[in-house]
Formats: structure tokens, C-alpha cells, sequence
């Protein structure tokens, strides 16, 4: 029989020394933990929300400023707030547009001050085409032709689609190389043919707030052929519809949809083809063509996606070219974010805040809202690069503080408490824990725990051999 041997256990690095999980029960200041999004769109015939709830000992009370200036939420009959909590409640019978504005909720306690990121509340309007008496349009046969869409402003894009209708009947209008609908939501004729005239076209419009459809009046279309010959068109080499010209561009933001479209006017309708830097578009798994050619589509564009994009049209006639100039930025994003520190009384610590973006974003510290530069002097105190350095702390350097990274094309903002205090060791949850596994299995064993300083932690089996120790939490077997 062979030996039994026990599975030897090794430490899995799953939690920093900062990132310590601070029994509510041990003071400390406030931390922000839901708060709504900062586009954030409202209906006003219903109550508006607005969410700000945080967590800290003592627990936090909240304020809000509006447009940067204080919110006195207790003098407006229209607006109450949460028992302790920040979400705002706005009942807006009167005059709702005075709401729409930006918000910014506070938390606060005796250790510190966190803040929410600014939330823009925009309300919802209802999306009405305006009734209008639309003329028919009158086109010659083999000419090009722009059916506008137009749909009334909502809060999100809305989706647009054409139905054409012959009584009784009505159906998507077909769309191929000659006949399509631009990014826009217009609809293209790259020219137009006698059973163009056959059907009304009418731009529909899906709202994806509501869910909402609005359908704009029809638009009759009649096409005139020649008085010698029914059957005859003028024929004509390629001119763009859209864009317009011999050049344009486009500014991306990275991780945001890019879609590069060129639809030509011409008689034959023309072919499409599409280079970038000169040579032929190489379609990638990135990117999708679509829209008879007409149109490329990059989901989630990215810093290679930048350059110059040829479209050519063609027909037996000639040519035409529109160069596409793709510029791509990106909001700042995280590289490295600051979370919280629990620090005892004269040890060091750093706070590292660390974003990228493009261009790239402009670091700023601030200590319970105040900039770093206003704040009281501490002499243990130091901004070095991307990080702010303590040494020696005290209870003074006890805070919330803010870092925010900002460009020309956005923000963020990330709340990070520094925790001066001495607590002894203790562990968190339960006590004596009877796992199951299955033999051969890896089996994860938590052990969560709080101190201050932080603890050494040490793992025992069942025959109090020490086995392990660290200042991690988590091990794996």
C-alpha cells in the first residue's frame, strides 16, 4: 500500500496589505458605494431618483451641490432625501426643467468627506415628429435621390428603419447596392428607377428608453421617365451622397463604435471598394463590411484603427474618391486605481494613482474635496509623480482623499481613505468552518481578518504544525 501523502498548501496573493476589509464596526471615514451613473436620464412624470448611499463609522450624512454650488435640499418641497442615506427623491409637479442639471453628493463624518462622480440628470421628452403636410417628390428617372429621416431628439440614438407601403400591404424597403439607408437614418438612391414610384416610404423610429416607435408622415415619390422613351435613363459617373467632397473626418473615442460610410450617386450604380494608408483594406476580425460595401463597421475601435481610409466608387463611366481621416482618443481609464489604507501610527504608506488616456490625463489630488495645494500643510505628507506619500503617519493624516484624472474628452474619479488607528488582531466570519471536497480537488480556505498594524497570519493544519504564514488571507490546497 502506498503512502498517503497530505496535499501541501500554497498561498494564493488574492488581497494587498491595502485592500484589507475594515469591519464596519471599527471607525472609519466614508465610503461611497452606490451612486447612479453620470448620463443619467429621468422620467418626469414619475418620481426621479437620483442614488448616493455610503458606508463609515460614524455612519455619514449627506449633502449634494448642483452645479457645483450647495443644494439646499431642505428648503425645496419638491425634493426630499432618504433616511441615512444621500438618494434624493424629486417629485417635479411644477416646472421639472429647473432639475435638469449636474449633481454631486457628499458623504461625511468626522474622519473624512468621500464624493460621488458629477451625475448630469437629463429628462426623458416624449419623441414627437411634428405632423406636417409632406409634397410628393418629383425626380427623373436615373437621378439620385435622399429621403430625409430626421427623427426628433430622445435621449439615446434611436433605431431607424424605412417601410415602404402599397395598399394594403406594408414592408421593409428592400435595400441593396443601388437603394440604402445611411448611419443617418436617411434613406439612398443612388438613382432612381420607374418602380421607385410604385410605394410610399416612411422613416420609422425606435426610442430604446421607453421602447418607444414614432413613424414620420409618408413621403409619395414619382419618378418621371423621358416622353420619347419610358425605358430611357441618364446615365452618369459617380458623385458622392455621403460625405459630401473629396475629404472628411472622424474623431473615435477608443472602445466606441466606428463606422466609416460612402454612398455614391451614379448611373449604373457604382461599385464600392475601400483602402487604408493607400493600400487595400485588409478586413480584420475586428471589423465587419457591411451595407453592399457602403459602409465599415469597428465595434470597438482602437489606436491601430487611425489613418486614411479611401473609398472609391466606380461605374463604366469614371470614378470618384473620398479620403476618411480616423482620429482615435481615448477618456482616461484606469491603470492603476487608489483604494484604501489602514495604517498604524507611524508607518508609511502611498496612495498610487495611476491613468492613461490620450491625450494623456492631468492627475489631481484632493483631501475630503479641497485641493491638495489649499489643504493644511502636513510635513509627512508629498505628492511624487502619480502617487502621495506618508511617512511617519498620524491621526491628522486621516481623510478621504480624491484623485482625479482628466481630459479634454472626460474623467475619473476614485475615493481612497487613509485609516490611522491601532486595533488588535481579530478574524472575521466564522470561527470553525467544516469544508467538503473532493479528493484530487484544488480547495480555496479564506481566512479573512482585520488589524492594525496589519497582522501576520498563520495557518495550521490539525496538528498545530504551522504550515504557513503571511499577510494574505487565502490559500489554496
Amino acid at each position: 500500500m502506498g503512502t498517503l501523502v497530505k496535499p501541501a498548501l500554497l498561498l494564493l496573493l488574492w488581497q494587498s496589505v491595502g485592500a484589507l476589509n475594515v469591519p464596519l464596526e471599527v471607525r472609519q471615514p466614508p465610503t461611497i458605494i452606490k451612486q447612479s451613473m453620470k448620463e443619467h436620464i429621468v422620467d418626469p412624470k414619475g418620481t426621479m431618483v437620483i442614488e448616493c448611499e455610503a458606508k463609515g463609522n460614524p455612519h455619514p450624512i449627506f449633502s449634494w451641490r448642483r452645479n457645483g454650488k450647495y443644494f439646499n435640499v431642505a428648503r425645496d418641497s419638491q425634493v426630499s432625501m432618504r433616511r441615512r442615506s444621500g438618494t434624493l427623491d424629486i417629485y417635479a409637479r411644477n416646472n421639472p426643467e429647473k432639475y435638469e442639471a449636474e449633481y454631486q453628493c457628499i458623504a461625511s463624518n468626522q474622519y473624512g468627506s468621500a464624493y460621488s462622480h458629477k451625475i448630469i440628470l437629463q429628462l426623458y421628452r416624449p419623441p414627437v415628429w411634428p405632423r406636417e403636410i409632406v409634397e410628393p417628390v418629383v425626380v427623373s428617372a436615373g437621378l439620385p435621390l435622399v429621403l430625409s429621416c430626421d427623427p426628433p431628439p430622445g435621449p439615446l440614438k434611436p433605431e431607424t428603419y424605412w417601410m415602404s407601403s402599397s395598399f394594403p400591404t406594408m414592408q421593409p424597403v428592400r435595400q441593396d447596392r443601388r437603394v440604402s439607408m445611411g448611419v443617418n437614418g436617411d434613406l439612398y438612391f443612388s438613382n432612381v428607377l420607374f418602380n421607385d414610384s410604385v410605394a410610399d416610404y416612411c422613416c420609422n423610429a425606435r426610442f430604446p428608453y421607453k421602447n418607444v416607435i414614432q413613424q414620420k408622415m409618408p413621403v409619395v415619390v414619382k419618378v418621371h421617365t423621358s416622353e420619347y422613351n419610358s425605358h430611357a435613363v441618364v446615365e452618369a459617373a459617380p458623385t458622392w451622397l455621403s460625405p459630401t467632397g473629396s475629404s472628411s473626418s472622424i474623431l473615435v473615442l477608443q472602445g466606441e463604435e466606428l463606422l466609416l460610410e460612402c454612398i455614391a450617386a451614379g448611373m449604373p450604380t457604382p461599385h464600392i471598394t475601400w483602402a487604408k494608408d493607400g493600400e487595400d483594406l485588409q478586413v480584420t476580425s475586428r471589423m465587419k463590411v457591411k451595407n453592399f460595401n457602403k459602409m465599415i463597421q469597428i465595434p470597438k475601435a482602437s489606436f491601430e484603427d487611425a489613418g486614411e481610409y479611401t473609398c472609391t466608387a466606380k461605374n463604366r463611366l469614371g470614378y470618384a474618391e473620398h479620403t476618411i481621416t480616423v482620429r482615435v482618443k481615448a477618456t482616461p481609464f484606469w491603470l492603476e486605481k487608489p483604494t484604501n489604507l489602514i495604517l498604524a501610527p507611524e508607518e508609511n504608506g502611498r496612495l498610487v494613482c495611476r491613468a492613461d488616456g490620450a491625450p494623456r490625463p492631468t492627475i489631481s489630488w484632493f483631501i475630503n474635496g479641497e485641493p491638495i495645494e489649499t489643504a493644511t500643510p502636513l510635513p509627512n505628507r508629498q505628492v511624487s509623480g502619480e502617487a502621495l506619500i506618508f511617512r511617519s503617519v498620524t491621526t491628522e493624516n486621516t481623510a478621504v482623499y480624491q484623485c482625479n484624472a482628466s481630459n479634454q474628452y472626460g474623467y475619473l474619479l476614485a475615493n481612497a481613505f487613509i485609516n490611522v488607528l491601532h486595533a488588535t488582531p481579530r478574524i472575521l466570519g466564522a470561527r470553525n468552518e467544516f469544508i467538503k471536497v473532493t479528493e484530487g480537488s484544488r480547495t480555496f480556505l479564506d481566512c479573512q481578518y482585520f488589524g492594525s498594524p496589519v497582522p501576520e497570519l498563520r495557518w495550521y493544519d490539525g496538528d498545530t504544525v504551522m504550515i504557513y504564514k503571511s499577510t494574505h488571507s487565502k490559500c489554496v490546497s
